[in-house]
C-alpha cells in the first residue's frame, strides 16, 4: 500500500484525538506526534447530486493524499525538498479529510464554519465520540481550497477570521491579494493580473513583461481589438479588468470592450449579450465562464460570431474538458462553434518535465493499487449519497492529473513545509503560516515563488499553455465529430515557445483578421459609364477625321472656301485633341495601374486645354477676320487679311496654354490620388474619389466676337451660327457648374462632367 502512512494515522485518530497545545499551528497531538489536519474543500458533485470531475477533483484528492504521504515518509521522489524533512526529525505528520462543494457558495461557507469551528474540536478534546463527523471536524492546520474565486473569497474572509490559514489551487481573483481581509490566505497558481500577461503577449505584444530579455519564439497573432466575455462574480470582474490592465501596460494601442453575464443566465440574457458583442464586429473573443457554455455558443452561431470561419474563441481555464470527449453531429452550430478554438491557463506541467512524470506516475501506482483505491475512496465525501463509482470506477481514473492535482499537490507540500518549519522552531507566528519556510521550492508546476506580502504565486515562475481543440479522427466518424485537445504554445520565463502550429476556425494556422474585412468603394468609373463615354469619343474621333477628309476633299468649293478651310482643319484638330482626352479620362487604378493612372492624368488637362484652345480661338479668329474685312468696308477703305495675320491672337492663346501646362507638370504634376471621404468605426476606409482639373479656355472671348459679327449679312455669313453654338456652351458651363459642385464627390458625375 502506498499511502500507509496516512492508514496509520487514521487508525490512530479513531482511538486517541487531541487539541495541540500549539493553537498558533492549529496541529492535533497524536501520541506525542503534531499532526497537521488538511480539509480538501472542494466540488464532487455538481447542483443536481452527479458526480463531478470537470478539473480533476477526484484525481485533485489522491495528489492531495499522495503529497501527505511524501511528507509523512519524507520522499523526495518529487519535491526534493521534502527529502530534508526526515532528515531533520520535522516530527509532523498529515492526514486528510473531503468536502463537497458542490458547486455551491453557500453549501461551501456552511462547511467553512463548521470545519473552523473550535468548539467541535474541543469536545472531541473533551472525551466527545470520536465518530466520523467528528474526525472530519478536527480543527485543520491548513484548508486546501477552493476551486472559485467567489467561492474562496467568502471562505478564506472566514478562516482568516478563525485563525486558520487557507492555500487554493486554482482562486485567481486579485482581491485575495488584500490581507486586511484575507489574512492567512495563499494560492499555487497566479492572479488574473498575472494570467492576463501571456494572454496578450500571445494575442499582440509577441513577448512577456519580465523585463528579462526573454525572447519570445512564437509569432503574436496581431489583435488589436479583443472582445471579453465574463461572468459577473469576483472571479469574472477581476479577470476582465486584470486584461484590461495589461493590455494597457503591454499593448497599449489594443482596444478590449467587455460584456458581463449573470452567473446562472437565462436564455433572454445570453441573447442580449452576444447580439452586443456581434455589434462589436470583434472577431476575437475571450471567455471567463464557468457554466452555460452550449447556451452561450449556440446563441453565438446563430448571431454570426462563431462558427464562420472567420471569429476565433478562446476560454479561461475554467472550461476544463466541456469539449472533449462529447459527440458533436457533423455541421451542427457546437460542432462548427467548438472547432479551432482555445483556452489559456496555468498548468501544473507537461509531460516530458521529471516533477510532472512522477506525479503522473505515483497516481497511476495509487490506480492499481486496490488498498490504495480502497482508502481514496474512504475519504469521498457524501457516502451513500452521492454514486462516485461513474469515476472512480472508471478506465480513466488516475491515468492522468487532470488540471487541478499539480497544484494541489504542490498546495501540500507548500503547506507541510511551513507546518515542518514552524514546529521545529516552535514559532507560533501570527503571520502567513502558509508561507513560512514554504515559499520557494523546485515543485511539479515549476519552481514556485511566493509574494511574502500577498501570499500569491508570482506569474514568473508558473507555467502557462495554449491548447487547441481540434477533431480527433481517433473518435470521430463522417456523422459524428469528437473534439481533443492538444497544446500547441507554452508560456514560460516570461516568453512563448511553439509546440505545434494553433489550428482556428477556418482550419488554417494563420490567424485571421481581428477585424472584418471592409468593404471599400473606392468610386471606380463604372463599366457601363466607361463603355459609353469611350464610344461617344470614338463618334467624336470619326467624325473630326471625317469632317477634315470632307473639307479636303472640297476645299475648292465655294461655300467650303468661303468658311475659311485652315480655320476648320484647326476646328476639326481641337475637337480630335478633346475627344481623344475621354481616353485617359477613363482609366484609373481600376483598371490600370496607379502610376499610369498618373500619366492619364498630366495627359488629359495637355489634351483638353490644347483642344479646346485651338477649337474656340478658331471661331474666333473666324469671326474676327470677318469682323475686320466688314469694319473697313463700312469705311470704303481696301484691307487684305491673311489667315495669319488673324492667327496670331490664336497662336498666343495656344502657346500660353503650353507654356502654363510646361510649368505646372514640371513644378506640381497632376497625379493620381485616393483620398478617403468616409471611415467606419475602426478608422478603416470605405469611400475614396479619384481628382482631376479641367483647363477651360477662350470661350468668353469667342462669345464676343460671334456677338459683334451677329448682324453681319453677307452672302454664306456664318457668325450668327457661331454665336448661338457658342451662347449653348456657355448656357451648358453656367448651369452645370453648380451641379458639379454638388456632385464633386461623385465619382461618375465628376467624369461626365469632364466628358
Amino acid at each position: 500500500m502506498k499511502l500507509w502512512t496516512l492508514a496509520e494515522i487514521s487508525g490512530e485518530l479513531a482511538t486517541a484525538p487531541q487539541i495541540s497545545s500549539t493553537p498558533g499551528n492549529n496541529l492535533i497531538t497524536l501520541n506525542d506526534k503534531s499532526l497537521c489536519h488538511l480539509p480538501y474543500v472542494f466540488p464532487f458533485t455538481d447542483s443536481s447530486g452527479s458526480p463531478w470531475n470537470a478539473i480533476g477533483t477526484y484525481e485533485g484528492l489522491a495528489a492531495i493524499a499522495l503529497a501527505a504521504q511524501h511528507l509523512n515518509a519524507g520522499d523526495g521522489s518529487i519535491v526534493p525538498e521534502v527529502a530534508a524533512l526526515a532528515n531533520n526529525k520535522c516530527g509532523v505528520k498529515f492526514n486528510v479529510a473531503a468536502f463537497d462543494t458542490a458547486l455551491s457558495e453557500s453549501i461551501a461557507v456552511d462547511q467553512i464554519i463548521q470545519i473552523t469551528d473550535r468548539t467541535n474540536a474541543q469536545a472531541i478534546a473533551n472525551g466527545g465520540p470520536a465518530d466520523d463527523a467528528n474526525v472530519l471536524l478536527r480543527p485543520p492546520c491548513v484548508i486546501i481550497g477552493a476551486a472559485r474565486s467567489a467561492v474562496t473569497m467568502p471562505t478564506s474572509l472566514i478562516s482568516g477570521l478563525r485563525g486558520f490559514p487557507q492555500i487554493s489551487p486554482i482562486s485567481t481573483s486579485p482581491a485575495l491579494d488584500d490581507k486586511s481581509q484575507y489574512r492567512y490566505f495563499a494560492r499555487t497558481i497566479p492572479n488574473d493580473d498575472g494570467t492576463s500577461v501571456p494572454l496578450i503577449a500571445r494575442l499582440n505584444s509577441g513577448s512577456g513583461d519580465d523585463n528579462t530579455g526573454a525572447k519570445d519564439e512564437s509569432e503574436s497573432w496581431g489583435v488589436n481589438h479583443l472582445a471579453v466575455l465574463y461572468v459577473d462574480d469576483a472571479y469574472g470582474n477581476a479577470f476582465a479588468q486584470g486584461i484590461v490592465l495589461a493590455a494597457k501596460e503591454m499593448a497599449p494601442g489594443m482596444q478590449i470592450e467587455t460584456f458581463s453575464l449573470a452567473v446562472n443566465p437565462d436564455d433572454a440574457q445570453i441573447q442580449r449579450v452576444i447580439a452586443s458583442m456581434a455589434e462589436s464586429q470583434y472577431m476575437y473573443f475571450f471567455a471567463i465562464l464557468a457554466s452555460s457554455y452550449d447556451e452561450i455558443m449556440t446563441a453565438a452561431y446563430n448571431a454570426g460570431i462563431a462558427g464562420t470561419g472567420k471569429h476565433t474563441w478562446l476560454f479561461s481555464d475554467g472550461v476544463g474538458s466541456e469539449f472533449t470527449g462529447r459527440d458533436f453531429t457533423v455541421g451542427s452550430p457546437l460542432e462548427r462553434a467548438y472547432r479551432g478554438t482555445g483556452t489559456l491557463s496555468a498548468q501544473g506541467g507537461m509531460p516530458g518535465m521529471k516533477a510532472y512524470d512522477a506525479l503522473v506516475e505515483g497516481l497511476r501506482e495509487l490506480g492499481q493499487s486496490v488498498e490504495d483505491k480502497e482508502y481514496l475512496n474512504s475519504l469521498l465525501p457524501n457516502q451513500g449519497i452521492t454514486n462516485h463509482t461513474d469515476v472512480t470506477d472508471s478506465d480513466s481514473y488516475l491515468m492522468t492529473p487532470g488540471f487541478v492535482a499539480p497544484f494541489l499537490y504542490d498546495a501540500v507540500i507548500s503547506a507541510g513545509l511551513s507546518a515542518c518549519n514552524l514546529e521545529m522552531n516552535h514559532n507560533t507566528t501570527d503571520g502567513n503560516f502558509a508561507l513560512s519556510g514554504g515559499d520557494h521550492y523546485d515543485a511539479i508546476t515549476q519552481s514556485i515563488v511566493f509574494n511574502s506580502e500577498t501570499g500569491t504565486r508570482n506569474p514568473k515562475s508558473a507555467l502557462f499553455t495554449l491548447v487547441n481543440f481540434v477533431d480527433d479522427p481517433d473518435a470521430s466518424t463522417s456523422d459524428v465529430v469528437q473534439f481533443k485537445s492538444q497544446e500547441t504554445d507554452v508560456f514560460e520565463f516570461g516568453a512563448w515557445r511553439s509546440l505545434q502550429p494553433f489550428v482556428f476556425n477556418n482550419g488554417d494556422t494563420i490567424a485571421p483578421p481581428d477585424l472584418p474585412e471592409t468593404e471599400v468603394d473606392r468610386n471606380y468609373i463604372p463599366a457601363g459609364l466607361r463603355a459609353v463615354g469611350l464610344t461617344l469619343c470614338g463618334v467624336i474621333i470619326v467624325l473630326s477625321l471625317g469632317f477634315t477628309v470632307w473639307t479636303k476633299k472640297r476645299e475648292k468649293i465655294r461655300i467650303v472656301k468661303a468658311a475659311q478651310p485652315i480655320f476648320l482643319y484647326i476646328i476639326a484638330i481641337g475637337t480630335l485633341l478633346m475627344g481623344c482626352a475621354v481616353i485617359p479620362l477613363s482609366l484609373d487604378p481600376g483598371v490600370v495601374s496607379m502610376e499610369g493612372a498618373s500619366i492619364a492624368c498630366v495627359s488629359v488637362p495637355w489634351l483638353l486645354a490644347c483642344g479646346f484652345s485651338m477649337t474656340f480661338s478658331a471661331l474666333f479668329t473666324k469671326t474676327h477676320r470677318i469682323l475686320t474685312i466688314m469694319r473697313n468696308a463700312a469705311a470704303f477703305k481696301r484691307v487684305k487679311v491673311t489667315a495669319l495675320d488673324v492667327a496670331k491672337p490664336m497662336i498666343c492663346l495656344l502657346l500660353a496654354n503650353i507654356i502654363t501646362l510646361s510649368v505646372w507638370t514640371g513644378i506640381d504634376p497632376r497625379s493620381s490620388k485616393t483620398i478617403v471621404l468616409q471611415t467606419n468605426r475602426f478608422g478603416k476606409a470605405t469611400e475614396t474619389e479619384m481628382l482631376g482639373v479641367i483647363n477651360l479656355g477662350a470661350l468668353l472671348v469667342a462669345f464676343v466676337e460671334a456677338y459683334l459679327a451677329r448682324n453681319i449679312s453677307v452672302e454664306l455669313s456664318e457668325s450668327a451660327y457661331i454665336m448661338k453654338a457658342i451662347s449653348i456652351i456657355l448656357l451648358v458651363c453656367l448651369m452645370g457648374i453648380p451641379v458639379i459642385i454638388i456632385a464633386q464627390e461623385n465619382v461618375s458625375a465628376t467624369w461626365c462632367k469632364s466628358m
